[in-house]
């Protein structure tokens, strides 16, 4: 037998290439896939509008939420809604943070679950809706982490930059989805 008959005799052997035979042979079981950590809203859908109502064009309401299939640990959640304008630096208009592991949704305008941090048109922690200046769509992401410790937060201000930096070291995993909003003219 040659070398490379031999090679290929001895990957056939343990299972690292495929080998022919009978296509009816019984495969051996794999494991299910994890599902992935999502995050979805029913008022929109991944790299979809904004509708007017969730942007200071309409009343300013909080989009609502729903997260599933989080890493095992999740002790809390983490929520960050963000955009970045022309000049390239991020604003932040949502930061929300010690939400419950019980808690997989927010609902619309959403109140007395976890803090709030300051957004990027502060002082007050609070939501702040899109109103994006400038020509043409914005693109906004919303992301929830799943968290197995609270994070370490200073004293004092807790605005978007400092909330993101402080999941880093607790985050297990995190889930995002965009959407875009053009103000009207």
């Amino acid at each position: 037998m040659n070398t490379r008959h031999l090679v290929a005799s001895l990957l056939c052997a343990i299972g690292l290439q495929a080998c022919g035979g009978d296509a009816n042979a019984p495969t051996s079981p794999t494991a299910p896939a994890t599902a992935p950590f999502r995050l979805t809203s029913t008022a929109a859908v991944d790299g979809g509008p904004l509708p007017a109502d969730y942007t200071c064009d309409g009343v300013g309401a909080t989009l609502p939420l729903a997260w599933a299939n989080p890493p095992a640990g999740t002790r809390e959640y983490a929520l960050l809604m963000s955009t970045l304008p022309g000049d390239g630096t991020t604003k932040w208009n949502w930061v929300m943070y010690a939400i419950p592991s019980s808690v997989t949704a927010l609902a619309r305008n959403a109140i007395g679950i976890g803090s709030l941090g300051v957004g990027s048109d502060g002082p007050q922690a609070a939501y702040q809706p899109p109103c994006s200046q400038g020509p043409g769509a914005k693109v906004y992401t919303f992301t929830v982490y799943a968290l197995s410790a609270p994070p370490q937060l200073p004293a004092g201000r807790i605005d978007g930059g400092v909330l993101t930096a402080a999941v880093v070291p607790v985050a297990l995993g995190s889930a995002s989805m965009s959407v875009t909003y053009a103000r009207p003219r």
